[in-house]
């Protein structure tokens, strides 16, 4: 979905055109990002039981970190000759784009990393100790009411943070065979709000600072929640989509990469602009999959093998059955 919109918007900036679907079906591309954390709440509500604070930390930084500092390398490059300063440095390599301004990291889509990354930090408080979710909770609800202080608490207190409670809240929830429905039930809702004019609007900044938010969260998060929950009531096979979906990370790392590079060519020889989805689609899949078994696959081995000084190994990780963690 993700994917999809970032091909869209470059056809209409080839083009000008927005070709057969319009752009009020195209926005709903955005909502794969709501969908994306909904699905963090849930596996990480599912395996983090079992784990020391430790490891859980060591292995959400070794999965995430590395592979986004590496395909950040020639964004950061470019930005540097722009003007690279030292709020960029945090937001990029720490993730954190909160200082005295927002500003948001070299690699466009990582500003949902940094929200990751702020729910990543908000488990290994838990698993340290349980007490501190109220901490954690009085955290978060203190800067939604104090989010016009500024940058901190419009990041900390951002609405979109939410939705990854909506995601913990259904890894308890039991299973319901017949909320299978809530899947399309779920789509149609989210491609209503561009056609009924409610689709949130925006860029990166404004997503950073929750502009909005509250709307979003509405609009987007409650159909992810129930698009999910729906999901979870499919017992499905490894096929196909198994194997984009070991790859998914690395594709939306790096999809921006061949759909700009893309956008050059189509500005100089101009082709329609539903083609120009098609194949920014295709070539982002092809290329993002290639990464995945020849980049990030290879990472991964290399750093499993790599275990922090003080580290526990040998832990038993809690998971319920049929959840394989492939993040």
């Amino acid at each position: 979905m993700v994917v999809y919109v970032h091909a869209a918007q470059t056809a209409v900036e080839a083009t000008g055109s927005n070709g057969l679907l319009p752009h009020d079906f195209q926005v709903v591309g955005r909502a794969g990002v709501d969908i994306f954390f909904v699905i963090s709440g849930v596996i990480i509500a599912r395996t983090a039981p079992g784990l020391t604070w430790k490891s859980f930390a060591w292995r959400r930084f070794r999965r995430i970190v590395p592979p986004y500092l590496l395909v950040s390398i020639p964004y950061a490059i470019v930005s540097y000759e722009a003007g690279f300063g030292w709020r960029d440095a945090m937001a990029t390599l720490l993730l954190w784009p909160a200082t005295d301004q927002m500003t948001p990291p070299a690699l466009p889509a990582a500003w949902t990393l940094c929200f990751e990354m702020l729910f990543y930090a908000a488990a290994t408080i838990v698993l340290a100790d349980r007490r501190l979710i109220l901490v954690v909770l009085g955290t978060f609800g203190l800067a939604i009411i104090f989010r016009s202080s500024g940058p901190v608490f419009q990041f900390l207190g951002n609405p979109l943070i939410i939705e990854f409670g909506f995601g913990v809240a259904l890894a308890y929830a039991p299973r319901w065979k017949s909320a299978v429905w809530c899947l399309p039930v779920g789509a149609v809702a989210m491609i209503a709000a561009g056609f009924i004019g409610i689709a949130p609007q925006g860029g990166t900044m404004e997503f950073l600072t929750g502009d909005n938010g509250f709307q979003r969260v509405l609009v987007y998060g409650f159909p992810a929640l129930i698009i999910v929950f729906g999901t979870m009531q499919i017992d499905a096979k490894p096929g196909a989509w198994t194997v984009l979906g070991d790859a998914s990370y690395m594709l939306y790392l790096i999809h921006t990469l061949p759909i700009t590079l893309l956008l050059v060519l189509w500005t100089a020889f101009p082709i329609p602009p539903d083609l120009i989805i098609v194949i920014g689609v295709g070539t982002s899949v092809l290329f993002g999959w290639r990464m995945y078994i020849r980049f990030e696959l290879p990472l991964r081995k290399f750093l499993s093998q790599a275990v922090p000084v003080g580290m526990v190994v040998g832990e038993k990780l809690s998971r319920p059955t049929g959840v394989i963690d492939k993040r």
